[in-house]
């Protein structure tokens, strides 16, 4: 369980950045010259080579040395996990621009945007199309946040009993998946390489966010907080672990039900709604330690689906896959912290369950049934196009499941 649980690295106390942990298996390249670690013999290969070589003869090799076809992916298979993920990421990256008012002294809806391509494009044809609203939050109000202390607190007498899943929970949860669906290093290689990159694209997501919105941590609120882990340095609103447990969950979910084709089936549904759980269990186990509002969860659920789907489209964009009829259609959905109120005449704060904006039963985001708080913009999905290299790791991951864990 090593390399699930060490796929992060330095950056294990913040969330997730996991896809430095694929790269493990990068260090074959200095066994051929260096030993696997070792210092390199450069100085006994120029000796050897010397020995053996004899004159120069041209007459090629004992090998296939062909120059590689050109193909719409490239021999991406020929490449390690590291030299791929810029390709994976470039795709990703392109389609997507954030916003934010401040400059123009509103601040008000920081916002993700998503590029609705109107041409295919070519090394002749310009890429062409609209640039729409994906995701947008506006933070709550101090007063809402000062209302949640009281939430944490009750929360607080949890530690006990959730600091262990805490504690492992700093790091990219692997283990936790991999107790739901049966992930092996060995046998799965392909689809933690994909999950890398669902957490590397949640993290570029949720930072801008939290950049934006400049939501204190509840410990800057309250001394009688005193949070059992080290409070990360940035921004509280959006929850980065809610984010990325919610993105991957939406992720693995859509992989496995592509790969086995049961979408629909009894055995889907059970499969969403342990993934769903425990997605909305490491995003509360924040709470519990301190760090994080449950306005922060309920954000990064919302941030965390959206990009997921996103994600999927990208990937997949099947339409049997997914909560939406059409290929690479994802709905664009809108966070207003200011509303996060039970609009009693009380205006106690909300708390976060999982339950509150995503309909398990249906794979979808939902109004809440309390509060104004989140909503879709507009009626009508977003077209995303299919990123044709990042559709080859989808179809390698998805054939890891074809023939059982």
């Amino acid at each position: 369980m090593s390399y699930l649980e060490g796929a992060e690295g330095a950056e294990g106390a913040e969330g997730a950045e996991g896809a430095e942990g694929a790269e493990g298996a990068e260090g074959a390249e200095g066994a051929g010259r260096g030993g696997g670690g070792r210092r390199s013999p450069v100085a006994a290969l120029i000796t050897h080579r010397d020995g053996i070589a004899g004159s120069w003869n041209n007459v090629g090799t004992g090998w296939v040395s062909a120059e590689v076809s050109q193909t719409l992916t490239g021999p991406l298979e020929r490449w390690a996990p590291r030299i791929r993920r810029f390709v994976f990421e470039s795709e990703l990256l392109a389609s997507l621009y954030f916003v934010s008012d401040a400059d123009a002294g509103q601040a008000n809806w920081p916002t993700l945007y998503s590029f609705q391509s109107t041409v295919d494009a070519s090394s002749t044809a310009a890429p062409a199309g609209a640039w729409e609203k994906l995701v947008a939050m506006k933070r709550p109000t101090p007063e809402i946040l000062k209302g949640q202390l009281d939430l944490l607190n009750s929360y607080a007498d949890l530690r006990a009993d959730r600091a262990r899943e805490i504690v492992a929970q700093m790091t990219p949860q692997y283990a936790f998946w991999s107790s739901v669906v049966p992930i092996h290093p060995v046998r799965h290689r392909y689809t933690l390489e994909l999950l890398d990159l669902v957490l590397r694209l949640a993290k570029y997501c949720e930072m801008n966010f939290k950049n934006a919105l400049c939501v204190r941590r509840p410990d800057e609120y309250s001394p009688q907080i005193q949070p059992i882990l080290q409070t990360p340095i940035h921004g509280s609103l959006p929850s980065g672990h809610s984010t990325e447990a919610h993105a991957v969950a939406r992720v693995l979910y859509a992989l496995v039900v592509d790969a086995t084709k049961v979408k629909n089936a009894p055995e889907a549904l059970q499969l969403r709604q342990q993934l769903m759980r425990q997605a909305a269990r490491i995003a509360i186990n924040r709470t519990v330690a301190g760090l994080h509002y449950p306005v922060d969860s309920m954000a990064g659920q919302l941030l965390g689906l959206t990009v997921g789907s996103y994600f999927v489209a990208r990937a997949c964009a099947d339409p049997a896959i997914g909560s939406t009829t059409a290929p690479g259609a994802v709905y664009p959905w809108k966070f207003d912290g200011t509303q996060f109120l039970d609009p009693a005449p009380a205006s106690a704060p909300l708390d976060f369950s999982g339950a509150e904006i995503y309909d398990v039963a249906n794979d979808v985001l939902q109004a809440p049934a309390v509060g104004n708080y989140a909503a879709p913009i507009g009626n009508q999905p977003l077209h995303v196009n299919r990123a044709h290299r990042l559709h080859w790791l989808w179809q390698q991951a998805c054939g890891e499941w074809t023939e059982g864990p």
